[in-house]
């Protein structure tokens, strides 16, 4: 759970107070920790794209926003992102565990691996790539970032950082 902390703790120190996730393997210590935190709000949703209006309706209650979800995420939530999130400058946080990176066992993870930067490089959406402990440190910069521009950022977390956490 070291890496899982770290990682929640740097995206608190960044503003984030408002955290939502969609169940995945590499995400499961991070969402532990989320549950037994009484200092945020944490709900798990069904899909991406109904997360992305429930941290919308967040931002304009006051709070900076995170959503955790696989990268195939970001596929199923273009269409929120862009006439949501980005038409209205609103700041949220994708913490997206990076499937079908090098050391993922699962064949199918690596056709939305091989698109996921093209999309958000489409959607003009910031990546912060964290592939050692050390690109942690990088995350509260990166989360404040995002209320400063007015627009979503992306944490890309590989698989072999979170595989072992």
């Amino acid at each position: 759970m070291k890496i899982s902390q770290k990682i929640i703790t740097n995206l608190k120190s960044g503003g984030a107070d408002f955290f939502l996730s969609v169940p995945c393997k590499l995400l499961a210590n991070m969402i532990t920790i989320l549950e037994n935190d009484k200092d945020i709000y944490y709900s798990a949703i069904p899909r991406e794209e109904e997360g992305m209006g429930i941290c919308a309706g967040a931002y304009l209650g006051n709070k900076l926003p995170c959503i955790m979800m696989q990268n195939t995420g970001i596929g199923n939530s273009v269409n929120s992102i862009v006439s949501l999130l980005q038409l209205y400058q609103m700041p949220v946080v994708f913490l997206i565990s990076y499937r079908g990176t090098p050391g993922e066992p699962v064949g199918a993870q690596g056709g939305m691996a091989s698109v996921t930067e093209d999309i958000l490089n489409t959607l003009r959406i910031p990546m912060l790539h964290c592939n050692t402990e050390e690109d942690l440190d990088k995350i509260s910069t990166f989360t404040n970032h995002s209320k400063v521009i007015e627009s979503p950022v992306a944490v890309l977390c590989n698989f072999n950082l979170m595989k072992d956490d």
